[in-house]
């Protein structure tokens, strides 16, 4: 969703001079019908930057970083599975 940012490593809350991609052109071409975040940040991010711009909302999954300690990946792997259920 970033196209470029300014980042001090990997600290998500260092990112910022944030440009975000158009989204539209693939989504109003694209059978898109959900679209998924991994984790808080890339939702705001998302809200932030392209919510406006697309009139979609998103959906937050929890983060498959390793900064997650708290989620394993059995509990990962059950929350994601929502897309898999959104297929059906």
């Amino acid at each position: 969703m970033i196209a470029s940012c300014d980042i001090v490593g990997s600290s998500d809350s260092s990112i910022k001079n944030v440009t975000a991609n158009d989204l539209r052109p693939i989504l109003n071409t694209g059978d898109i019908k959900r679209i998924y975040v991994n984790g808080k940040t890339a939702e705001k991010m998302y809200k932030k930057y392209t919510e406006e711009l697309t009139g979609r909302d998103c959906v937050c999954l929890p983060s498959t970083s390793p900064a997650n300690a708290a989620w394993s990946i059995e509990k990962l792997v059950n929350a994601w599975g929502v897309i898999l259920d959104d297929l059906k």
